[in-house]
């Protein structure tokens, strides 16, 4: 079947055929860096609101929160909080799409938040094993035995498959069964967006007053790097794609109030980077 699709007064017209690969691509990819910085403030207030419910203050930044005074149990609560927060989230929001219907770039925006939350967990749970992360200082300062480790590791792993097959769907159904509309969809957006956070990452890392060790800085570039690896590894699972029927999306070429959005987020970090004290 011959593929067309145009741009129509800014806004991407969908063709017997499928959607326009430009138009994906832009759109995903600022969805995949939005909801992707979206979720790691989220993940850090979830570390602060842990410390808070148990009597500690925290000093928030971009990257990490701080918990001054903190003994090892308070500190180990605190750190697992943020991974289970994701985990937690990230799966009621992959379930429940409530923008769906609309299929507009807020509902591009849930999607990308959900299964990059999924993702930040599942990366933790993988690194654990390595004394990187939210998962290994949970482990020492909790005193759990190093085994739990590889446990998580093993469950990372095959979660990291089963996130990609839960996501080939979205791909099938929003960009159609054309390869150029699904690798818009899925590998050059990855590309582009990871490049992108990690400029991000950088950034925040030169200018953040947080002490931070070489640990917890692997683990920050680790999340840079794969969080929206889910993104290429669905189109491993081309059947769960192909059985759903085409859904297009109603998209402008540049989705203005995302760009905003980003631009605002860029400057909360920042200000974060300076430390806010809480509690």
């Amino acid at each position: 079947m011959t593929s067309t699709s145009e741009v129509v007064g800014g806004t991407s017209e969908h063709t017997p055929s499928g959607p326009d690969p430009r138009t994906l691509l832009i759109n995903v990819t600022i969805a995949a860096v939005l909801g992707a910085g979206l979720m790691v403030l989220a993940h850090e207030l979830a570390h602060l609101v842990a410390g808070l419910a148990q009597g500690v203050p925290g000093i928030l930044y971009s990257y990490g929160v701080d918990h001054p005074g903190a003994t090892p149990t308070q500190l180990g609560i605190a750190a697992i909080a943020g991974p289970v927060f994701s985990l937690v989230t990230g799966a009621v929001m992959a379930a429940w799409t409530p923008l769906r219907t609309k299929g507009g770039f807020g509902h591009l925006l849930w999607l990308m938040f959900a299964f990059a939350s999924l993702m930040e967990g599942i990366g933790y749970l993988e690194i654990a094993p390595f004394g990187a992360g939210d998962t290994a200082s949970a482990i020492t300062n909790l005193g759990w035995p190093q085994w739990i480790s590889l446990i998580m590791l093993a469950v990372g792993i095959a979660g990291q498959f089963a996130l990609a097959r839960a996501f080939a769907p979205h791909v099938g159904r929003h960009a159609g069964p054309e390869k150029p509309a699904r690798m818009a969809f899925t590998l050059w957006p990855w590309l582009i967006a990871t490049a992108i956070n990690l400029a991000i990452v950088a950034l925040n890392l030169s200018t953040a007053r947080m002490p931070i060790s070489a640990g917890e800085m692997v683990a920050i570039a680790a999340a840079g790097t794969a969080v929206l690896v889910f993104l290429p590894m669905s189109m491993i699972f081309q059947g769960a794609m192909n059985r759903e029927t085409p859904s297009p999306l109603r998209l402008s070429l540049w989705p203005i109030g995302g760009l905003v959005a980003l631009v605002v987020l860029l400057l909360v970090n920042q200000a974060l980077n300076f430390g806010l004290s809480v509690g």
